[in-house]
């Protein structure tokens, strides 16, 4: 009977908090991608919006890279930099975050389900 006892004394508790501290289910909604001009550079940055507060948070981690998108992502909370004078593509550029607020800082943008946002480069 003791056995049974302590089973139940470690697990109870184990159960317990496995549902109070569980998973988020704070979701990304979306992307925006702000951006700022000084002379020939653009600096880019993103802002997200979730399901849960925080509501909005900048910088965004976000994955940076001109579409499309490679299969892998990694999150950063760095600005996205154009120089005009020596642009490296002509297409938009786009920022990906996983849609999981708890989601790797890494990973496969085919297995993870992801929210992106582009946006066009606006060299003079």
């Amino acid at each position: 009977m003791n056995r049974y006892r302590a089973l139940i004394l470690f697990f109870v508790p184990v159960s317990c908090l496995t549902l109070v501290c569980g998973s988020s289910n704070r979701q990304l909604q979306s992307i925006t991608i702000n951006s700022a001009v000084s002379g020939q550079r653009i600096q880019f940055t993103a802002t997200g919006t979730f399901s849960a507060a925080p509501i909005t948070v900048t910088p965004l981690p976000v994955s940076w890279s001109f579409a499309p998108p490679p299969p892998r992502y990694t999150l950063t909370t760095q600005p996205f930099l154009v120089d005009c004078e020596h642009r490296e593509s002509p297409g938009p550029i786009v920022a990906m975050a996983p849609a999981a607020a708890d989601a790797a800082s890494s990973g496969s943008r085919l297995t993870t389900k992801m929210i992106s946002a582009s946006r066009a480069i606006p060299c003079p």
